[in-house]
């Protein structure tokens, strides 16, 4: 039977100290000695991370080696961003490396030319690259040799307006409302789902010759394999969800999962947004856990900046941050002991649910869609009583945690349906790039904030749980165990929050205040520049990553020096998560996809941005 334990993670290896030259990186030096003129200029991004510029050719070499060599070990192939730039020459795609062994992060930048937008695949290094490619081919148009599925995957496979996230699509689309529509009318409903019909068909595509002799032999009432749609109206799909099943009877042959239903467009919107208008769209990512979203990203920003923020801010952002945790695991829970039948617990987490979402109302008015946070601060100091109240809430919750552990973790029904459900080893659990829950599940661990600390997490004692088989059971056993982690994290950070500003003393960063900014022609002035010309953020990169509920959510972001961000890309960890599914079905039953499919934990709001 699963089992958790605490496990360690490797000391942190973090790019380059400040100051220091990214030549003398031993990555690096190792990449120069063997591959020579094939590496371009190596430089370091806000937060010290190297950045190594390959020519494109030698791409996939140099990524071989990164993965498979001792010294290197890149396993966890973290993103694979594009980027454009503006000036119609190049797109830039990105390759976000960790080692799970060395503790290190690694960027690898390929700059493709306009007129031959092409490089090798790395799906056969890391299974993580097949979504993650086929988004940068959907939004920019780049070919990737090689790649077993090449298609389109949030916008629809018969979508030819071109690629959304250049710099030459415009945000509202290329055509006018009216030329949409007779485009749309034009188009032959037939051809649309003939072409669908054509897909499934060479997606689920049945063996031949003697498997087809041998079939014929069989009795006609065992029938033929057939093809089913679970969601997106199924309710354990989670969302607008299409799983496209393919069964033998009971057992699912193949999984196809179906995304692209939302089209929230966040990322191209992000471009024409001022860097704290942004934060808005983060909240909307995984509404489950809004404030984690709003936090990483102003974190990624003030990296750009360099600016620090103040010990009040830092741990009020914590607080948040775990209370939120808190809040997506207790979601998870009770909706995915629904999902496998025990009703009662659904009651339970719902009930504590609704108390964070009284801090959340409390505090910004706002209870799912938040946006409380500023970039070098918060809109507000927390209100008076607001600390008691979480106190309360933090004293209570355990009880509730143990109620609903006495419900179903040792419940017969409750282990049939998860015990050996959804299997993924480590190694495998790597190559496919989960992080998260679902990462440690399978006895990985890997915890962002243990590995890369952010708000002072390095100052918290804490533990890092790990599964032992990595099925749906452990991962329910991790999550319930990291509740209680932070429930000691949250007992920690309400011991030390200090006093003192909640915001940076910083005009050029954060809003004066009002008496300030009417009594002094300063501050006055300070406060029209940022209302008129927003937040102007120093040139510069960064790929910036915390811990959120569902595993790593990393924010790529580049900036010009001006007002609005050139790239704003979200790592969203369900994305990646769900790419897993298939590998956690197949073969089983079509009720495991219901506790496998639950046990990932998605929210579709970050996953078809």
């Amino acid at each position: 039977m699963s089992s958790t334990a605490v496990g360690s993670v490797p000391e942190l290896v973090l790019g380059s100290p400040a100051g220091t030259d990214p030549e003398e990186h031993e990555t690096v030096k190792a990449l120069r000695s063997l591959f020579g003129g094939a590496v371009g200029s190596v430089q370091v991004d806000a937060v010290g991370t190297p950045v190594v510029s390959a020519r494109p050719e030698k791409l996939h070499e140099i990524l071989v080696f990164l993965k498979s060599d001792a010294d290197q070990a890149f396993d966890l192939l973290l993103d694979v961003m594009g980027a454009d730039l503006g000036g119609g020459t190049s797109i830039h795609v990105w390759y976000q490396l960790w080692s799970t062994v060395h503790g290190r992060m690694l960027r690898v930048l390929a700059e493709l030319p306009r007129s031959d937008l092409s490089v090798a695949s790395c799906t056969d290094i890391w299974t993580a690259a097949d979504w993650l490619e086929r988004e940068v081919y959907d939004m920019y148009g780049v070919d990737f040799e090689g790649h077993p599925d090449l298609r389109r995957i949030l916008m629809p496979e018969n979508y030819d307006e071109g690629f959304p996230l250049r710099k030459d699509f415009p945000l509202r689309g290329r055509f006018t409302r009216s030329e949409q529509v007779r485009r749309a009318l034009n188009r032959s409903t037939e051809d649309v789902y003939a072409r669908e019909e054509l897909a499934l068909a060479g997606l689920l595509e049945m063996e031949s010759g003697a498997a087809d002799d041998e079939a014929e032999d069989q009795d006609h009432l065992e029938g033929e394999k057939m093809v089913v749609n679970m969601g997106p109206q199924h309710p354990a799909t989670h969302g607008v969800l299409r799983l496209v099943l393919q069964l033998d009877g009971e057992t699912v042959v193949r999984c196809i999962p179906h995304i692209g239903y939302l089209h929230t467009g966040f990322e191209k919107t992000c471009e024409y947004r001022e860097w704290n208008q942004v934060i808005p769209y983060t909240d909307r990512m995984d509404y489950l856990a809004p404030m984690i979203y709003n936090i990483g990203y102003a974190l990624a920003v003030e990296s750009l900046l360099g600016v620090e923020i103040t010990p009040r801010c830092r741990e009020v952002r914590l607080i948040l941050s775990e209370l939120n945790r808190v809040l997506g695991h207790l979601l998870w829970l009770g909706t995915g002991a629904m999902d496998v039948g025990a009703t009662t617990v659904f009651l339970y987490t719902f009930q504590e649910r609704e108390r964070i979402y009284n801090l959340h109302e409390a505090y910004c008015g706002g209870r799912i869609t938040t946006s409380v946070t500023r970039v070098g601060g918060m809109v507000a100091d927390l209100p008076v009583g607001w600390l008691e109240a979480c106190r309360e809430f933090v004293d209570r919750l355990p009880a509730t945690l143990d109620e609903c552990e006495r419900l179903i973790t040792k419940n017969s029904i409750f282990q049939a349906r998860l015990v050996d459900v959804g299997v993924i080893g480590a190694e495998q659990a790597l190559d496919l790039g989960l992080t998260g829950p679902n990462l440690r599940g399978s006895g990985i661990a890997y915890d962002v904030r243990k590995a890369r600390p952010y708000l002072g997490y390095d100052e918290y004692d804490f533990d890092v749980p790990v599964g032992v088989v990595g099925d749906a059971y452990d991962r329910y056993l991790v999550r319930m165990e990291e509740m209680r982690q932070s429930i000691r994290i949250l007992q920690q950070a309400l011991d030390r929050i200090p006093g003192g500003p909640i915001n940076v003393q910083d005009s050029s960063v954060i809003l004066p205040d009002k008496s300030e900014a009417m009594s002094s022609i300063d501050a006055m002035i300070a406060h029209f520049k940022l209302v008129m010309e927003g937040l102007q953020v120093p040139a510069g990169d960064v790929w910036y990553s915390v811990e959120a509920t569902k595993g790593e959510l990393g924010f790529g972001l580049i900036s010009d020096g001006g007002s609005k961000p050139v790239r704003c890309r979200f790592r969203g960890p369900s994305f990646v998560n769900l790419a897993a599914l298939p590998l956690l079905v197949e073969g089983g039953l079509v009720s495991d996809v219901i506790a496998a499919n639950a046990s990932i934990d998605i929210v579709l709001g970050e996953i078809d941005r």
